[in-house]
């Protein structure tokens, strides 16, 4: 029976190769010049985004177009968060006092309008945030106090009366002191209240000298010890104040960029004023978090882990291509080839999609693994026939035609693969899904047409003609040695039907082990600082660091809400400005009234704005420390912590006199007088704020602080709550169970919980359904390529093998899948089942199922190690989804190498003896013209389709 007809892709394949054989130029120069355009192109306008929000789209998903509406109610970029630790309070707070400053004065320059050249100066951070105390929560801070709070500070302002009211007559620190050296010359023993009030003075006194004393030995602008230095429990107080975490040994500082396109350079600009103020207090361990600053920094170690990639998967896979080839000349021309069609890929991924996210960024290395597999097959089949004493014409025509149909295939089942996931709903697996998959077939056509003229030039190809019966020879032991290895298993095919099955069945155990991880802490990079830092919040904060977010539409849907929420098993805690909104303040406003009465009459002098006079200082402080040694001596050994007190105070009146002497004078002087006004300006200005204390009506939104405000307040005049889990949410189980739980209460429930329960959901769905989708597409462009189911079933083996024996061994080595290396499951359908329709082009063409004693067999080991190269490179990253992305892909990649060129041989020599062939199409229209030689057209040897 005759052949049948020449396909279309045969006929083109044989029309291009005569092509590139008569005008080699036009196939080079073009090709350069676009690979230049390319990558001006993409130099020019390709981005990098960092938000996660760039993965999900809002599109379509509901859960995410829900966070989109609360992100527009409250429009606050996401903060970022300075940690600082140290095992000393009062160190932490020196510098969260010593950066916020400069937070406050960092400024950006932007456009005065979107798109306008013209550009203005404003501030870089908003909403920079340290402490919650009188000056900052505005004129109904006391309304925030609870009842029994107020009453302890009206019995606190009755107990420190005198003190505050001598305090007010002094505007330096030599008045301050000369005061307490005059108290304690005239206190007399009969009076009581006097000794009571400068002994409860004494802790105050020296937390004052004990900071100025730290001012003259660090620079920078030294802060204020603030008002609760003034009184007893001050560092209690402190803690309240201020963001901490572990008893004080954590201190945060929160800040928001002016915007969050200006995410990245808040960062480094926070960065450097954190350096900069470490430089000032030294000794602590200071980091930045949150967010944006994960965003951004994932985003530089990807480029970095990218980069890195690249150049290694390049040099590995040109390394590997030259050793197994015993030549250079053709391998650099094949990576030359690559390095132009990822140039086309940059430019294509520039036009069609524009930007880059933290999961598209690493298709270089994966390309470089995947395309180079189109070189590898072409020059295997051209060296060979050259060797065999077939002309260049006649070669490429056959390199082009018989390899380049399955090179063809190959591309566009692995292709396939990839736009397979363009079909999911997960617009970040998408953008990969058409990067990676127009990348292969874009790679596809310098490899088809550059490749092949450049093979043309060169003296490689007259010694493969000199030399073909020595190199033949040669070859000739190589390939017996392959053939005598091959055929331990050609003649056995039951026996290695049976094994395979049995490693097979016995991979089903540890397969079964295999789970999939949605926590995407184990996903980050380990190393990272923002990583670290967050880690220690999770660590030390005694509730979730995560909360979900509602949002009431008035204060009684809030109110209500509040009430719902607090009786839920999974809430631990609310957070809302619904209760200070509603709740009925008369009691509260009687006693800020009262606050306001005792302090209506102590009012502060100005401050003094000279520089202190060190000499007068120091006369003072010799003389205070020569009064606190007189008090020693009388003070009964019984009174423990009076002792302890002026012990402690005299110490550290000598530290300070010792540093006034050591330092110079000058700058002393200089120092001491920012510290003082400081010091003063503090206490003046929390005094009026607590004076100016609004007692006339309950709170209004209007009255809440801004950064209060902003947050729990939306720009429609929405109230927001947050919710905070009791178990740990970034584990699936408690996750699901806190969402589920939420959602019965508000379907509309948002905030970061809920996207990482969707977001991680959805990943793993779009996944498998790329899987899917990539098997239907690849089942049918084989059944195209074929015109057999049974061989659509045979060149699926290596994959479903392969995949089952990498699951097992994921599961003995304890590798879970996680949202990054997911991607697996489309991406090993189309890379596995390249290597079975090579084998079963070349069974076609020769009709015997010896491959790894030919060329293809070559082909197929030397491209499976570049594939193994290029995903293997992905093992150097620091983010450890993409890291373990790599160990998964190295392992498959190998699995189903070594079944299609085993497993897959044995089958076909197993039905071939029993009568089951391949028909192959004859590739070409005519007799070849090529060399005056016909290649031949194989045709069935047994019973055709």
């Amino acid at each position: 029976m005759a052949a049948p007809a020449p396909s279309l892709v045969s006929r083109f394949l044989f029309k291009l190769a005569n092509t590139i054989f008569s005008h080699r130029q036009w196939f080079l120069y073009p090709q350069l010049v676009l690979a230049v355009v390319c990558v001006f192109y993409t130099v020019r306008h390709l981005e990098f985004h960092t938000s996660r929000d760039s993965l999900v789209g809002g599109e379509k998903e509901y859960y995410h177009q829900y966070f989109l509406d609360y992100r527009a109610e409250f429009p606050g970029a996401p903060d970022l968060v300075v940690v600082v630790e140290s095992e000393q309070l009062e160190k932490n707070r020196q510098f969260v006092e010593r950066l916020e400053p400069k937070l406050l004065a960092a400024t950006v320059r932007v456009p005065v309008r979107p798109g306008a050249l013209e550009t203005v100066e404003t501030n870089l951070f908003r909403m920079v945030f340290i402490k919650g105390d009188f000056k900052t929560m505005g004129p109904k801070a006391l309304l925030f106090v609870p009842t029994n709070g107020l009453a302890e500070l009206q019995r606190t302002l009755r107990e420190y009366q005198r003190f505050l009211r001598q305090f007010t007559h002094t505007t330096n620190l030599v008045s301050l002191f000369d005061l307490v050296n005059t108290q304690i010359r005239t206190a007399r023993d009969e009076d009581n209240e006097a000794n009571r009030s400068l002994v409860k003075a004494l802790p105050s006194l020296e937390r004052i000298l004990a900071q100025a004393s730290a001012a003259l030995g660090r620079s920078g602008n030294p802060p204020s010890p603030g008002l609760y230095s003034l009184f007893e429990g001050g560092q209690e107080a402190q803690k309240r104040m201020y963001l901490t975490f572990a008893e004080g040994k954590i201190f945060l500082v929160t800040a928001q960029a002016r915007t969050e396109a200006l995410g990245g350079v808040a960062v480094q600009r926070m960065r450097q004023l954190v350096a900069e103020t470490q430089r000032e207090v030294p000794g602590l361990n200071v980091g930045l978090t949150g967010m944006p600053v994960l965003e951004y920094d994932e985003m530089q170690q990807s480029q970095k882990d990218s980069t890195r990639a690249t150049i290694v998967s390049l040099l590995i896979v040109a390394l590997i291509f030259i050793y197994g080839y015993n030549e250079t000349g053709r391998p650099l021309k094949a990576t030359f080839c690559l390095l132009i069609g990822l140039a086309y890929t940059m430019g294509f991924t520039t036009l069609v999609v524009g930007h880059l996210n933290i999961l598209t960024i690493t298709f270089v290395p994966i390309l470089i693994g995947l395309a180079i597999d189109f070189g590898v097959h072409l020059i295997t089949r051209y060296e060979e026939e050259l060797r065999h004493g077939r002309s260049e014409r006649v070669a490429l025509e056959k390199a082009i035609v018989y390899t380049g149909m399955g090179i063809f295939t190959g591309a566009f089942t692995t292709a396939g693969a990839f736009f397979a996931m363009a079909a999911t709903d997960f617009v970040g697996i998408k953008e990969m899904g058409v990067i990676c998959g127009g990348g292969m077939l874009v790679c596809l056509v310098p490899m088809m047409t550059l490749l092949p003229a450049l093979l043309l030039r060169g003296k490689q190809n007259a010694l493969d003609h000199e030399l073909g019966p020595m190199l033949e020879g040669k070859e000739a032991v190589e390939v017996d040695k392959r053939a005598r290895l091959e055929n331990f298993w050609l003649r056995r095919p039951v026996t290695v039907m049976v094994v395979i099955f049995g490693l097979s069945a016995a991979c089903l155990v540890p397969a079964r082990k295999v789970i999939f991880d949605y926590n995407l802490l184990h996903m980050q990079s380990a190393g990272l600082p923002a990583v670290i830092f967050q880690d220690k919040l999770i660590q030390s904060s005694k509730r979730s660091v995560l909360f979900c977010v509602m949002v009431a539409t008035n204060l009684t849907q809030a109110t209500n809400l509040y009430h719902q929420l607090t009786n839920r098993p999974t809430v631990e805690d609310v957070d809302t400005m619904a209760l200070y909104l509603t709740e009925d303040a008369g009691a509260k406003l009687q006693a800020v009234g009262a606050v306001k009465r005792a302090l209506a009459d102590i009012q502060f002098a100005p401050v003094d704005l000279r520089p202190v006079n060190v000499t007068e200082l120091d006369r003072t402080l010799i003389g205070l420390h020569g009064y606190l040694g007189i008090i020693l001596k009388r003070v009964d050994a019984a009174e423990t912590n009076l002792l302890a007190n002026l012990t402690s105070l005299r110490e550290t009146v000598s530290e300070l006199r010792r540093r006034l002497l050591l330092n110079d004078r000058k700058e002393s002087a200089h120092k001491l007088a920012e510290y003082q006004q400081n010091l003063f300006n503090d206490v003046g200005e929390t005094f009026a704020a607590l004076r100016q204390q609004d007692d006339r009506a309950g709170m209004r939104a209007e009255d809440l602080p801004e950064f209060l405000r902003q947050r729990f307040v939306g720009v429609t005049g929405r109230y927001l709550l947050q919710i905070y889990p009791k178990k740990n949410v970034w584990g699936r189980a408690a996750q699901e169970e806190f969402v589920k739980d939420l959602r019965t209460v508000d379907p509309r429930l948002t905030g970061t919980p809920v996207e990482l329960f969707e977001y991680t959901t959805l990943l793993r769905t779009s996944f498998q359904e790329a899987a899917k989708y990539s098997l239907i597409a690849i089942a049918l462009l084989v059944f195209i390529h074929f015109r057999k189911v049974s061989c659509v079933v045979l060149a699926l083996i290596p994959v479903g093998v392969g995949f089952l024996w990498m699951v097992g061994l994921m599961g003995l080595f304890g590798i879970p899948f996680n949202p990054a290396n997911v991607m697996t499951l489309p991406l090993i359908i189309g890379i596995g089942v390249t290597n079975g329709i090579h084998i079963l082009n070349r069974f076609a063409e020769e009709q015997h199922p010896s491959i790894l004693a030919r060329s293809t067999g070559k082909a197929v080991l030397v491209s499976g190690l570049t594939t193994i190269a290029g995903f293997g490179s992905l093992i150097l990253a620091q983010h450890r989804g993409i890291q373990s992305l790599g160990y998964i892909m190295a392992t498959g990649t190998a699995t189903c190498m070594f079944v299609g060129l085993t497993f897959l041989p044995a089958i076909l020599n197993f039905l071939n003896a029993r009568g089951w062939t391949i028909t192959k199409i004859k590739p070409s229209p005519a007799p070849s013209t090529l060399g005056g030689e016909e290649p031949k057209s194989e045709t069935a040897g047994g019973p055709k389709n």
